[in-house]
């Protein structure tokens, strides 16, 4: 027993460390334990090459460049695999000058798409954005093209606004003006905004109801992006959902979005209670001056999809066979 004793007792005294030594070697053996047993904070799914390539591959197959009287506009993409393309109003908006000397403000006669695979079809806007319908196109700045095609094409499905936070990994896709190929960029939603009222030099912008949300995006964008998708990456590319409708970068506004903007205030002569995309642009210029150069931007794709919604509840009261791929 005694025996026993002196080597408990000698390896008791072999052990012993200092206090200060026993602190640090404790705060050691947890950080290599944390270090070891921790699940990375990732917001961005890991991916093998070939899946990417897959997902980027299924994008630009539903990503199409828009023509305007047949100069190159913008992009839009495709909703449904039977050719509704969704897209940005200002891509194919016209203004014009009425007899009285306002400004008007309509939609392009001539619209023409071209897909991937390089097949160029007209483009007429959709039922439900003409008519009654037209007025909220304008202020919330979406459009639904509708083509004629007997091919069936890759389309991307609609999510909500709701479902992307803030450091969120997204996609944008597109067609910059000044080139003839697609190009697709990669960065995070930088900042969200629902129903945003802003203020600018300390002098609050007017309050109005229901505005589009909108988000800034960390995201390289060029012009003739604008109608693109923003796609919230999911863990698969299965779970892969639009959430927003590339609409506008820190740039100074061009003559035709001055005329433009300048349409949409004559047309609804500040009767309308939502503020105008293009509008909410101007004041975030105010805020932002000069100095942010890569500031870009999408509104919410929930407008445009409660839009669709309603206009397949009335086609399934005309048991229309359509069938559109929302979620």
């Amino acid at each position: 027993m005694k025996i026993m004793y002196s080597i408990l007792k000698g390896r008791e005294e072999t052990m012993r460390v200092p206090p200060a030594s026993r602190c640090y070697c404790v705060i050691i053996f947890f950080l290599l334990l944390s270090a070891g047993c921790s699940t990375p904070l990732l917001t961005t799914p890991a991916t093998d090459p070939s899946e990417t390539e897959n997902r980027i591959a299924k994008i630009r197959q539903a990503t199409v460049r828009i023509y305007v009287d047949g100069k190159p506009k913008g992009t839009g993409f495709l909703i449904t695999e039977d050719g509704l393309i969704a897209t940005a109003f200002h891509v194919i908006a016209k203004t014009y000058s009425t007899p009285h000397g306002q400004a008007g403000i309509t939609y392009a006669s001539a619209i023409e798409v071209r897909f991937d695979d390089g097949e160029r079809l007209p483009a007429l806007v959709h039922k439900s954005c003409i008519g009654t319908g037209l007025h909220g196109s304008i202020i919330r700045d979406y459009c639904i093209l509708e083509t004629k095609s007997s091919k069936k094409r890759p389309h991307l499905l609609l999510g909500t606004f709701k479902d992307v936070a803030e450091g969120a990994p997204v996609y944008l896709s597109g067609y910059p003006l000044v080139s003839d190929r697609f190009s697709i960029s990669f960065g995070l939603v930088s900042t969200k905004w629902e129903n945003p009222v802003l203020s600018y030099y300390g002098q609050l912008f007017r309050e109005k109801r229901n505005n589009t949300d909108i988000a800034l995006l960390d995201i390289a964008m060029d012009l003739g992006s604008s109608g693109g998708p923003i796609i919230l990456i999911g863990e698969t590319p299965e779970e892969d959902r639009v959430i927003g409708i590339a609409s506008f970068v820190m740039t100074p506004l061009d003559q035709e979005l001055k005329a433009l903007l300048h349409a949409i205030n004559r047309y609804t002569e500040g009767k309308h209670d939502v503020v105008c995309p293009l509008e909410l642009f101007q004041v975030l210029r105010k805020e932002y001056g000069d100095q942010s150069l890569f500031v870009s931007g999408c509104i919410s794709i929930d407008p445009l999809r409660l839009r669709l919604e309603k206009f397949v509840k009335a086609k399934d009261n005309e048991r229309s066979p359509r069938k559109f791929f929302l979620f």
